[in-house]
């Protein structure tokens, strides 16, 4: 079986009702990821075509096993080549999306992509997360990171962000370092063979302020 079949056995194994529809997104970004990857590094060159499937997209989506994306206004933090953000922004065309990276380049880079996908549910920043606008606190139901590394200073920001019911959900394999930071987390395990380990921490904002 392709890494790009085991990508839509996910979908359908997790009844995703419009699993074709999703494909067909993701096939427009995978496309477009391959050639755009040629002329700016949105991520590792050394990664084969087909691994791309499991390491960016099926990775992507392990998280909606354990977290509610439908309808909410999503802050994926630390984008980096669209991901997690453009697969969930596929998924999910009632929520809204936000995909903040520091590297100009990539952010408008990844908001090219998105255009080519035709997603009109998503937003971009090229900032660094210290340096987001007050205008932008308390405006999240999501703060999703998969590539970044929690530092306190990032703590605070990442809570500002979010609205007093809001979840910050990060993407960890055997390291969870950043996880001792919060009072109360939740962890999933959502491994792979594919991929391998894998887990989700879900933090809530209201249980640790």
């Amino acid at each position: 079986m392709s890494k790009r079949s085991e990508v839509e056995c996910y979908l359908q194994e997790k009844n995703v009702s419009d699993a074709k529809r999703v494909m067909h997104l993701f096939d427009i970004y995978y496309r477009w990821l391959l050639d755009e990857n040629e002329r700016i590094n949105l991520i590792s060159r050394k990664t084969d075509p087909d691994d791309i499937w499991t390491l960016h997209f099926l990775d992507s989506i392990l998280s909606i096993s354990c977290v509610d994306f439908k309808g909410k206004k999503i802050l994926d933090f630390g984008t980096g080549g669209g991901f997690p953000g453009i697969p969930l922004a596929s998924m999910y065309p009632d929520a809204h999306v936000t995909l903040l990276d520091s590297t100009k380049k990539k952010i408008q880079s990844v908001k090219c992509g998105a255009a080519a996908v035709g997603l009109t549910n998503c937003s971009f920043l090229d900032i660094r997360i210290e340096d987001a606008d007050e205008n932008l606190f308390g405006t999240f139901d999501i703060v999703v990171s998969r590539s970044v590394r929690i530092l306190p200073e990032f703590k605070k920001v990442l809570f500002k962000l979010l609205k007093d019911d809001g979840t910050l959900v990060l993407y960890k394999s055997q390291n969870l370092d950043d996880a001792e930071l919060f009072k109360k987390v939740t962890i999933t395990d959502v491994s792979t063979p594919l991929i391998g380990e894998r887990k989700i921490v879900i933090i809530n904002k209201k249980e640790c302020i």
